[in-house]
């Protein structure tokens, strides 16, 4: 008996630990909120009709930074820095959870991702809000927001 509780008790552990805080404030919500568009466009011959990212950015180093993604199942956020070949993805929430803006911080030099959706497990919604560091190329922070805090999402292109 007392493994099958350890056994259970290191379940809930898990479970728990797979749960993460919903936020309503902080720095990375403030910095999305004044950070500048970086509008889609519909992806061509995508149906149904997909939001898709595919714009290059000059980084503080003047290195060229394509940023590249799409709102649909596997979808996530990648920069490919030009000089070097190098991809690296910026912002992934999993299954279900698609990027659903972007934004850049030129002064600070970070990329600014929104992901929502439904998740499998569960079926309970979320939002994500990552931040991405492109001179230092990593991920910085990332948090699960409260969605109705949030801004508008960026006009289509």
């Amino acid at each position: 008996m007392r493994t099958r509780f350890a056994s259970y008790g290191l379940f809930s552990l898990a479970l728990l630990a797979g749960c993460s805080r919903v936020i309503r404030h902080g720095p990375i919500i403030t910095e999305y909120e004044s950070a500048e568009c970086i509008s889609p466009h519909l992806g061509p011959g995508i149906t149904p009709p997909t939001h898709v990212w595919d714009r290059s950015v000059t980084d503080s180093l003047g290195q060229n930074v394509r940023i590249l993604g799409a709102e649909m199942p596997g979808g996530r956020i990648d920069v490919r820095y030009e000089s070097d070949g190098t991809d690296i993805v910026a912002a992934n929430a999993g299954d279900y959870i698609y990027p659903a803006d972007v934004r850049i911080d030129k002064l600070r030099q970070r990329l600014l991702v929104k992901a929502s959706g439904i998740t499998a497990a569960f079926s309970l919604p979320q939002t994500w809000l990552f931040e991405f560091d492109l001179t230092q190329r990593r991920l910085v922070d990332r948090a699960r927001v409260d969605p109705k805090v949030l801004p508008q999402e960026c006009n289509i292109d």
